[in-house]
């Protein structure tokens, strides 16, 4: 157990000062500090100063008072450590990461682990091709088959791709949970039907059944020649495969929540995920990355927005675009690595023209490009060091 030193700050909750919650007429011990562990850890916000030592704090939905040498404003946000429970609670005030620095550490983390959807459609049809030629259990083949509709399910069929379908795809994605609990918001009702819920379901549902992996798999006589055979065939099993999939499916979903995190300044953030298009028989990603600029103060100007998208067709090649919107103002660039593609652009630009004017938007700008940007619109976020110094 850790102890805290002399100079550690430490916050202590006395029963003498319940009533702390919100609720007056309640005089029982909050069930948060019933359930209170050494070792765990939890966010706290300071409500107010209530007096030199005293501080009103809320811990999840419980408001309470607590004994503090510190000075602490309102709106302070703390991470505590319980370093001792019952009938006397004292949590340890743990020293912060920056930002920036959590940013980083988030996303080289999910870096690492993190799988494109294309790979992992294409390594979730192998292992599905497989369990079928080699007969694999009831068990193992119901969560591939379970894996795979989850992600037809987060698709959009492009004959349905609307601004309505769009909207609900970005909300469902996840994307935004992270950000909303960085910034104090609190989760939004879209977050229970999100892709990343129901991937952290997924796993846990093959984390138990692996536990009973080797009930379904047929026991051969164990022998010393036999054992290697044996581990390799439980170490590969499609269950781990599965699990291995997911995994990177969820990482990549929070290599994108950490991108996305609102730095310290708040001038400029962006936002960037995966979106599965479906076609006839096959599913292709656009890449979708939304910045925002704040507004320049007192320069006067109005605060801009972007939109890069950029995907991959067998029939069009490649096609990228940048939309930038600055108050009523908007400028517009597509870029194409086939000249065929280019063309039917070009030949499409008038009527795009139109639509922007008809919004009553002025056109400041409207073009197609032979080729690449000069800079990628759209890259996966790579933090300052991969390697940790510090590690």
């Amino acid at each position: 157990m850790h102890h805290p030193q002399a100079s550690e700050p430490v916050v202590k909750i006395p029963a003498t000062l319940l009533p702390l919650v919100v609720d007056v007429g309640r005089r029982e011990i909050p069930s948060l500090l019933k359930q209170l562990q050494v070792g765990q850890t939890l966010q706290a916000q300071v409500l107010s100063q209530v007096q030199p030592g005293l501080l009103r704090l809320q811990i999840a939905t419980t408001e309470l008072l607590a004994r503090s040498q510190l000075m602490l404003p309102p709106g302070k946000r703390l991470q505590l450590e319980v370093i001792k429970g019952q009938p006397l609670p004292e949590l340890r005030i743990l020293p912060q990461v920056a930002a920036p620095d959590r940013q980083q550490l988030a996303v080289r983390s999910a870096l690492a682990r993190q799988l494109p959807p294309s790979e992992v459609r294409a390594a979730l049809r192998s292992a599905i091709g497989e369990a079928s030629h080699q007969a694999a259990p009831p068990r193992q083949r119901e969560a591939a088959e379970l894996f795979s509709t989850l992600l037809r399910s987060a698709g959009v069929r492009l004959e349905q791709l609307n601004p309505a379908t769009l909207q609900r795809a970005i909300r469902h994605s996840g994307l935004f949970h992270e950000a909303r609990l960085a910034t104090g918001m609190p989760p939004d009702a879209a977050d229970n039907k999100t892709q990343q819920l129901q991937l952290l379901q997924l796993l846990i549902r093959l984390s138990s059944g692996g536990k009973t992996r080797q009930k379904d798999i047929a026991e051969p006589p164990v022998n010393n020649e036999q054992t290697g055979n044996i581990k390799a065939a439980l170490g590969d099993s499609l269950i781990n495969r599965l699990m291995r999939l997911v995994e990177g499916s969820l990482s990549r979903i929070q290599l994108q929540q950490a991108a996305s995190l609102p730095n310290e300044e708040g001038q400029r953030q962006a936002w960037q995920l995966d979106l599965p298009i479906q076609l006839p028989g096959q599913t292709h990603e656009a890449r979708l990355r939304i910045e925002r600029e704040a507004a320049g103060g007192d320069q006067g100007a109005a605060a801009s927005w972007a939109v890069n998208l950029a995907f991959q067709f067998d029939s069009i090649g490649g096609l990228q675009c940048r939309i930038v919107l600055a108050g009523e103002r908007v400028s517009t660039t597509f870029w194409s690595d086939r000249a065929s593609t280019h063309e039917r652009v070009e030949e499409r630009l008038p009527v795009l023209r139109e639509a922007f004017e008809a919004q009553g938007l002025e056109v400041v700008h409207l073009g197609g490009v032979l080729g690449a940007p000069t800079e990628p619109l759209i890259s996966v976020p790579v933090p300052d060091s991969l390697v940790d110094e510090h590690a």
